[in-house]
């Protein structure tokens, strides 16, 4: 009886080392894709970055490459530019407040 209980003992002891070395493996791999999902956001925000960058200058280039305006472009034009004046008084008034 002495030699089962020590038996299923050191089977139980083995089977809980496997166990341990699957978990630490599982933490290991779940800290891995944690850090990779930490770099894709990064990726992905700069990459909204610069979307949104380039938006902004294929509408610059819109309004620049207007070669024989009609009235509607040159409405367009002139609120684009209103805005943008806006946007750079805005930007003004931050910096100079402090």
């Amino acid at each position: 009886m002495a030699g089962s209980v020590q038996d299923t003992y050191s089977s139980i002891r083995a089977k809980v080392a496997v166990v341990i070395e699957r978990q630490n493996m599982l933490v290991a791999k779940m800290e891995a894709v944690k850090e990779e999902n930490a770099q894709l956001r990064a990726t992905i925000e700069s990459l909204r970055q610069e979307i949104s960058r380039l938006n902004v200058d294929n509408e610059y280039l819109t309004v620049a490459s207007v070669l024989s305006p009609d009235r509607t472009q040159v409405e367009q034009t002139r609120s684009l530019l209103a805005g943008l004046v806006r946007d750079i008084d805005r930007c003004i008034a931050e910096l100079s407040c402090c």
